[in-house]
């Protein structure tokens, strides 16, 4: 496999066909001593000891309260950690990594979970997986004494719905999943909306327009229009859902029916 195969192969997910820009994960060398490594430790110096000149006891002793003073510390620092991850909950940050292309995917938005994986803490920020060093910037909450409203567990404000084959009296449309959570992915839900008249890119907007099929439908990243007049300019654009009930839009494409007329040969 080529190395552009492999990086394709990377973006890809199974069974979907939705591609995604990976991102370089940072992995860190934590360097904690266990207490396996300080018995090793002591094991290995008493081998190597000068038995006509033994060592004291009482050093031993001093290297046991040390050891013991260190776990104690890095428990504490374990502790602090994960104290601070958990409360990052709810809380509006900023986060940014690399991907593969080497430019920056910045997000901002509320923190949404905190998984423990691989003895590392993962936030998931508008269906984005990010490390705590990963993140740049922590908002204070702001009580504007009424209620806000509730914000989409993903963000697709930057993915475009994208056009397929257009005929006379139809269209399909396409977009992509706007998480990396799997499972966020299987709650979300979908409704395809298209109107003559634009610009369709806020949600009032789209929400004003004609709705394609069924509202809310599961596990769909395609949708056929039907019913549109030959030769006419339509907007079209999806609303996505989660499971609170908050939505989100796409960006809008603009799409332009088959005429009609049949040309004579």
């Amino acid at each position: 496999m080529s190395p552009i195969e492999a990086a394709d192969s990377s973006r890809r997910t199974q069974g979907t066909g939705n591609t995604y820009d990976a991102v370089f994960t940072d992995k860190k060398d934590n360097a904690t001593v266990k207490a396996s490594d300080f018995l090793n430790l002591m094991v290995a110096q008493m081998k190597s000891q000068d038995f006509m000149n033994p060592m004291d006891d009482t050093q031993f002793v001093t290297q046991m309260a040390q050891f013991s003073t260190m776990q104690q510390m890095q428990e504490m620092a374990e502790y602090s950690k994960s104290n601070y991850a958990m409360s990052l909950v709810g809380k509006t940050v900023t986060a940014t990594r690399f991907t593969v292309s080497g430019s920056l995917d910045t997000t901002t938005g509320l923190v949404e979970k905190i998984s423990f994986v691989d003895n590392e803490y993962v936030l998931s920020i508008q269906g984005k997986k990010y490390t705590l060093s990963q993140i740049m910037e922590v908002q204070a909450g702001q009580n504007s004494g009424k209620e806000e409203e509730p914000v989409c567990a993903v963000d697709p404000s930057k993915i475009d719905v994208e056009a397929g084959e257009t005929t006379k009296d139809a269209a399909v449309v396409t977009w992509k999943v706007a998480t990396e959570d799997v499972v966020l992915a299987k709650e979300l839900k979908y409704t395809v909306y298209y109107s003559k008249e634009g610009p369709f890119d806020t949600l009032e907007a789209v929400k004003k327009g004609s709705v394609s099929g069924e509202a809310d439908r599961r596990d769909i990243a395609v949708d056929t229009i039907t019913g549109l007049e030959p030769d006419t300019e339509y907007y079209i654009n999806v609303v996505v859902k989660d499971k609170n009930g908050a939505e989100a839009i796409y960006r809008p494409v603009k799409i332009k029916t088959q005429s009609d007329i049949v040309n004579a040969d």
